[in-house]
């Protein structure tokens, strides 16, 4: 993570302040703030500048009235007695939460003093985002990607002095189309407002971009991929949103805007899906293959009834319970088994070290065929508000794996014990008898027809063979390789933290 970075003469500022009708010392050094009470009731708060949002000089006529330009239009910062620092402060659940502190001092060129040396050094904390690239996805989810930019959105990023030039995606591959094709001159980040198949369409974009400026082939499945030097940042808009979800541990609209203002980030694996000739397409989150491929297939005819297709979608397809036969390669990799943790939280030993730096582990390929309900390839957890310990909980998001999760064919009561471990936050799938989970570098899957699939299935009842979810898009392809890229892009997120946990009290899980 990027982390600010000292200068030779870093300044020290001390006086006294008044804060919430008491008098202050307060205290600014090396991009730390501090402030204490002179008197009871006592008071000390201590506040790395690098959680401030921005400070703003608090309006002479109006106490309530702020602006966020340097120097308030007709006037002269001599004229202020007060200033406002805008902070963000952790809650429960891994959300962050805006907070704000007023300093009033009898000599305005006091006032003027600290507000000039703290935007300083904000202003030097480079990993920042000064401006970004914001794509708004107005259909996805339940279709409020315009009303969370313009309440949600735009209110922070100007008060953290953040320009945003944005884009309203009117078609499917819009933003692909926009990243492959705008100069980055002078963008700092690309962030999106939508679901995953949103942030998708990013990510495919960017790393295509970057490859095709290198000019390295990207139809090689053995090629390395050079690291965009651009930052991702995604807003949840979406159905599911569980990259969001994995990287904050929340998929609340504040907390992700907040992580993209802070600026540090974090490097993301991503994988690679290739057919026996050409990339077909990168993802973030899952590939799967069998019950969510044919659920996300199906569900594209019932677009209009929203979120809501893919639950009804789910349904027919729980009832139809086919099972596709298939053999699967594994290149397995000799590391913690991903049956029992650890779980990947902010400062992970296995995600923090560079990419570079890493050695792979000796590993060995192993063969599973069989006939499977679903064959999931997990980049990440897939942690979501309806699944809170996702597919797979101890997935890392930067260790260079990827998590093959096998569920072989069974019984509509074994599907039904599944989606309640799916759901559950206390236990996961992996106990189950039909499931099985393998840690990989790369796998391959080979569909093979089945000619005696004769279960009843209403949307296809001659199919012999799956379709692909690939991060909620549909791909085509019997016999595909996938790979994984190590942290192959940089998120803006501060992950979430160990201690943070849900209540360990059995009433309140």
């Amino acid at each position: 993570m990027g982390e600010p970075s000292g200068d030779e003469c870093e300044p020290v500022l001390l006086n006294t302040f008044v804060i919430k009708k008491q008098r202050c010392r307060v205290y600014f050094h090396r991009g730390l703030l501090k402030w204490e009470s002179e008197a009871d009731p006592y008071i000390r708060v201590s506040l790395p500048s690098k959680n401030v949002v921005g400070v703003e000089y608090e309006h002479p006529s109006e106490l309530s009235a702020y602006t966020n330009e340097t120097v308030c239009q007709g006037e002269s910062p001599d004229e202020h007695i007060s200033f406002t620092l805008h902070y963000v402060v952790r809650s429960k659940q891994h959300k962050l939460r805006p907070s704000k502190v007023t300093l009033t001092h009898s000599d305005p060129r006091q006032v003027a003093l600290w507000v000039k040396t703290i935007r300083s050094f904000i202003k030097d904390l480079t990993y920042r985002p000064k401006s970004l690239l914001l794509f708004v996805n107005p259909y996805g989810g339940k279709k409020r990607g315009q009303k969370i930019y313009e309440k949600n959105v735009k209110p922070l990023l100007a008060r953290a002095g953040i320009e945003a030039r944005v884009v309203i995606t009117q078609h499917q591959n819009h933003a692909h189309e926009t990243i492959l094709s705008c100069s980055f001159e002078g963008i700092d980040g690309i962030v999106c407002i939508g679901g995953d198949g949103t942030l998708a369409e990013v990510l495919n974009a960017l790393v295509l971009r970057t490859a095709k400026e290198k000019g390295i082939d990207t139809d090689n499945p053995n090629a390395e991929l050079p690291q965009p030097s651009i930052c991702v940042g995604v807003i949840p808009g979406g159905s599911t949103d569980t990259v969001a979800y994995t990287l904050h541990g929340t998929s609340d609209i504040q907390t992700a805007v907040f992580h993209i203002i802070l600026g540090e980030s974090t490097g993301l694996d991503i994988c690679s899906v290739h057919n026996e000739t050409s990339l077909l397409r990168y993802y973030a989150s899952m590939l799967s293959y069998g019950y969510l491929g044919d659920v996300c297939k199906s569900s594209e005819k019932f677009r209009w009834m929203g979120p809501k297709r893919y639950d009804y979608s789910g349904f027919r397809k729980i009832l139809a319970n086919r099972g596709y036969l298939s053999e699967i390669t594994i290149l397995s990799s000799d590391e913690d088994s991903p049956a029992t943790g650890p779980k990947c939280y902010k400062n992970c030993n296995k995600c923090g070290d560079e990419p570079d730096k890493i050695e792979k582990p000796p590993s060995d390929w192993k063969t599973v065929r069989g006939r499977f309900f679903m064959v999931n390839g997990l980049n990440i957890s897939c942690a979501c508000a309806k699944a809170p310990n996702g597919f797979s909980p101890f997935c890392h998001i930067g260790d260079g794996c990827l998590d093959v999760v096998l569920i072989r064919h069974t019984s509509l009561i074994n599907i039904l014990r599944l989606l309640l471990r799916v759901s559950s936050k206390t236990r996961t799938m992996f106990d189950l008898p039909f499931v099985e989970v393998h840690r990989a570098q790369e796998f391959t899957l080979q569909a093979m027809p089945d000619p005696q699939l004769q279960l009843l299935d209403p949307d296809a009842p001659d199919a012999q063979t799956s379709v692909w979810n690939c991060d909620g898009e549909v791909v085509y392809g019997t016999n595909i390789k996938i790979r994984v890229r190590r942290q192959l892009v940089r998120m803006f997120s501060q992950r979430m933290e160990e201690d943070d946990r849900e209540p360990s009290c059995i009433v309140c899980k």
